[in-house]
């Protein structure tokens, strides 16, 4: 039988205090890592990330799970015991994502090698929670840290996605929706076209929150669909207040068209209508 995989992943920031951590915290972590596991191992063993579930092996061959929660500095320790159906593809695919952290760090901007869009995307959403609150995560085997996600590695993740993101847009509309829960960080753009769903990063929570029903013009790297029109998800990098622009109250419309109170609900009865029972009739012949 072979050795038992185990990490360590250690919290570090003032959000972790007395050895706590905020529950949707651990969830972007637990989920986070295991998604990034799971795509590695599709992409070390040749198959292509296709829509649906993601093939049983696979995911069995990475399948971690949550043994121990640490205090201090918080530390979630995770573990998978036995042999698992791919042998060797979970070692493969850790060993993949630390050199991928370090080709990050040492050239920004460069997509690592066996890195797909979809990795760099999951990736992004791991490391989208760190800011004020948590400043850096450790991931350790024993006495040895393999790698530190912290906001230098989020700058280079946001330049790789330049290199596989379909497109970068700027767009301009309403700003929704906004759920800053740290496993969430989503809003809405509301703009004359549809709505746009956007993600951010925990350095923009504050002017997010500044700017809620406001109109803004907003800048970012949108996920298409595979008709390279539809956005699926626009990943904002900047948001800007679009400035003098402001809504009229109910007053001051009703007084531009000239609109009064009603008098009597009367009022709302309308003009007759010529031959009103041929019209009744008619219809319900029609049925």
């Amino acid at each position: 039988m072979t050795e038992p995989f185990e990490l360590s992943i250690r919290a570090t920031g003032p959000g972790t205090e007395g050895g706590r951590l905020p529950l949707a915290e651990v969830a972007r972590l637990a989920e986070g890592l295991q998604g990034t596991m799971e795509r590695l191992a599709l992409s070390i063993s040749g198959r292509e990330q296709a829509l649906g579930r993601r093939p049983v092996d696979v995911v069995e061959a990475v399948r971690l799970d949550v043994v121990g929660f640490g205090k201090g500095s918080v530390v979630l320790r995770v573990r998978r015991d036995g042999l698992s159906l791919l042998d060797g593809l979970l070692e493969a695919a850790y060993a993949a994502l630390i050199d991928g952290v370090h080709s990050l760090r040492t050239n920004p901007g460069a997509v690592p090698a066996g890195f797909t869009t979809q990795i760099i995307e999951g990736l992004s959403s791991l490391v989208g929670g760190i800011g004020t609150s948590i400043t850096a995560i450790e991931f350790r085997r024993g006495e040895f840290t393999d790698f530190v996600l912290n906001a230098g590695l989020r700058s280079s993740l946001r330049e790789a996605r330049r290199h596989t993101t379909s497109e970068e847009v700027s767009l301009a509309g309403r700003l929704h929706m906004a759920d800053f829960a740290p496993a969430a960080l989503r809003c809405r753009i509301d703009t004359y076209a549809g709505s746009v769903p956007c993600d951010f990063d925990e350095d923009l929570r504050s002017s997010v929150l500044e700017n809620m029903d406001e109109l803004v013009l907003v800048r970012g790297l949108a996920e298409l669909r595979p008709d390279n029109r539809t956005i699926t998800v626009l990943r904002l990098e900047d948001i800007k207040r679009i400035p003098g622009v402001q809504g009229k109250g109910l007053d001051e419309l009703r007084a531009e068209q000239g609109i009064e109170p009603l008098a009597s609900a009367d009022e709302l009865a309308g003009e007759p209508v010529a031959d009103f029972d041929a019209f009744l009739e008619l219809l319900r012949t029609a049925r």
